[in-house]
């Protein structure tokens, strides 16, 4: 395919190019405020599109939470697998939300790739009706 930049476009086209990002794009606010809200839910992903881990971030986190209340609400503790099932799910539980922090890092740079990567597809999109 051709390199196409933006000075390559014309008014209209460039008038085109910002209608579509602005649809497209993502805050990196909104995406600081659903990670420092819903982190280890993977809200943040969700937000991204970033569909599989996001789905994988709100299974490590909610499987636990849902396991902890059952074992907490319905068990008695005094047999060790109960033990053993109640310290590997917070221990998924801790690892999720480290995850999350880890995640953090990262965030940025992945709202920076995502709204490149919808530019350059909204680019591909005006050059391919020019001929």
């Amino acid at each position: 395919m051709d390199s196409v930049s933006k000075f390559d476009l014309t008014i209209e086209e460039l008038a085109i190019l910002e209608s579509e990002m602005l649809k497209k794009r993502k805050n990196k606010e909104a995406a600081w405020g659903l990670w420092a809200g819903l982190s280890f839910f993977g809200a943040h992903r969700f937000y991204t599109e970033n569909y599989r881990y996001a789905s994988i971030m709100l299974l490590t986190s909610m499987v636990p939470i849902i396991a902890i209340i059952i074992i907490l609400s319905t068990v008695e503790f005094y047999y060790g697998f109960i033990q053993f099932l109640l310290g590997l799910f917070i221990f998924l539980l801790c690892g999720s939300v480290v995850w999350s922090w880890i995640d953090a890092f990262f965030l940025n740079r992945r709202i920076s790739d995502y709204n490149e990567s919808c530019e350059n597809q909204a680019l591909q999109n005006i050059i391919s009706r020019r001929k």
